[in-house]
């Protein structure tokens, strides 16, 4: 478990913003004051010098949520009985196997000398089944020896019909994957041809719109039929896989139930050589001996069946909750313990589908617990497959588990803090020092080797928000010059902007 120190008082509801150092330049243009901020310049001839700076650019997504306990286990009575002893109380540590409460065992052990007075009666009378169970061992091998065993007979013909089953299923599935590798579905083949026809006639109209022979809207018919028949093909294409994947699926299904088959009817041998033996078993036994085994088998149940009135803890953990009380009677199947296992923790929260595409199963990840000002160190685990939806917003339920150590409580909040993309010891400038042409490419103004002030297009990487990496056009203590009326903005990131970074 990795554990960070306590931060300070004065900082703890800021726990995730680092502190930054502010140099203030304050401009007066036109009655309007605009305040710079972090990396200020010098006036050039109504410009501002910035310096591009050397910066580690690092964006987070955070998430909340409270912690709990990833291993909880209720413990069950397996009996109903009268408790005679607790030995927990909650709050209590206990290690797997340890007895928590003892029940009255008088009404079993009185069912089990019942039971062993009724084996003792039966074996001097179960000599007369000696020849039932002759009877029964020469019937059943008659059965097999002439094929007539209903059970044997019922498996072998199940399996010759999923062997059939599964050839076919083979050969449709060999039959779909070659025509949709050489193209030869029916619907693929008819898409295609559908397509090239749009496009002979998109290449025409084309020529035509060219020369000025068809107007705009004749023409943009030509292009949605194209698009139309380019959608019908790639949809075409997508059935025809489907259709092997389908098919694939059929497979498997097939030669799982083939399987199925093959091994019912090895049961049914198995089961039948058993029974075989069994007969032998229980002739010779009863000769001997007579037929006491389903006694036995009934006498060493109620035995076993002790260890059923000793409760005793499936996990290690803490009691967390107690509902036994010697004197009380316990009801079968009853929940009468919890017990919790603090040395994993696990924080609940939701992804946005947005973000979903940054995250994944086992990626690292900080958690801070508010109530104790402690960060811990722990994981992504689980993700679901399937959103959420809350207030017109598709989200992703997802597991963080941390190991926790004896402070951490159940119920706590938290919050989850992930690194969603850092680029470290790079060119950096404010986003405020950029400027965009229509065509969105960053740029900013230099002076050249004339000392003219230039744009100078510059490629942009990583984002924080306020700063961002400069990928390709400057590097770090370059000089840049900004108009005073842009000092100080905060401007929107756009999707793309940043290239790798956003």
């Amino acid at each position: 478990m990795a554990k960070k120190e306590k931060k300070d008082k004065e900082g703890k509801k800021n726990k995730w913003k680092k502190p930054v150092l502010i140099a203030a330049v304050v401009v007066l243009i036109g009655g309007v004051i605009v305040v710079r901020a972090a990396g200020g310049g010098n006036q050039n001839g109504g410009l501002v010098e910035m310096t591009v700076e050397e910066r580690n650019i690092i964006s987070y997504l955070e998430f909340s949520g409270n912690v709990e306990a990833v291993n909880t286990a209720n413990v069950y009575a397996d009996a109903s009985a009268k408790i005679t002893e607790v030995l927990v109380e909650e709050g209590d540590e206990v290690k797997a196997g340890d007895v928590l409460a003892v029940l009255d065992t008088g009404d079993v052990e009185y069912n089990i000398k019942l039971k062993e007075l009724a084996l003792d009666q039966s074996r001097l009378s179960n000599d007369y089944s000696i020849r039932d169970s002759q009877a029964s061992l020469d019937n059943l091998n008659e059965q097999v020896d002439q094929g007539l065993n209903s059970s044997l007979n019922s498996a072998q013909k199940s399996l010759l019909n999923a062997q059939d089953s599964y050839h076919g299923a083979v050969e449709k599935y060999n039959t779909t994957k070659a025509e949709y590798e050489a193209r030869t579905t029916d619907s693929v083949v008819s898409a295609r041809q559908t397509l090239n026809s749009q496009q002979a006639s998109y290449t025409s109209a084309e020529s035509q719109h060219a020369e000025g022979k068809m107007t705009d809207e004749t023409f943009e018919t030509y292009v949605v039929s194209l698009h139309n028949a380019e959608e019908n093909y790639y949809s075409a294409l997508e059935d025809a896989k489907q259709g092997v994947e389908d098919a694939y699926d059929d497979m498997i299904a097939a030669k799982e139930a083939f399987e199925d088959a093959q091994r019912d009817y090895e049961t049914s041998q198995l089961s039948v050589e058993q029974n075989v033996e069994n007969y032998e078993n229980a002739l010779e036994k009863a000769k001997a001996l007579a037929d006491t085994e389903s006694s036995e088998m009934e006498l060493e149940h109620l035995k076993e069946s002790l260890e059923d009135y000793t409760i005793c803890a499936p996990i290690d953990g803490y009691i967390t909750q107690l509902s036994l009380k010697a004197g009380e009677y316990t009801t079968s199947a009853m929940a009468v313990a919890e017990i919790t296992n603090f040395e994993t923790m696990q924080v609940a929260v939701k992804i946005d589908e947005y973000d979903s595409k940054n995250v994944k199963e086992g990626d690292p990840v900080e958690i801070y617990v508010d109530a104790l000002e402690l960060t811990y160190e722990g994981k992504i685990s689980r993700i679901s497959k399937t959103a959420t939806i809350q207030n017109d917003v598709s989200y992703l339920d997802a597991i963080v588990e941390f190991d926790a150590d004896d402070q951490v409580s159940s119920g706590f909040s938290a919050e989850v803090k992930l690194v969603r993309e850092q680029a470290l010891c790079v060119p950096a400038l404010q986003i405020s020092d950029i400027s965009y042409d229509e065509d969105n490419t960053a740029y900013v103004f230099v002076k050249d080797e004339k000392g003219e002030v230039v744009k100078r297009s510059v490629v942009l990487g990583a984002s924080d928000g306020t700063w961002v990496e400069i990928k390709e056009g400057l590097s770090v203590g370059d000089v840049i010059f900004v108009t005073p009326s842009t000092l100080g903005m905060t401007f929107p990131q756009v999707e793309g902007r940043f290239g790798n970074g956003q």
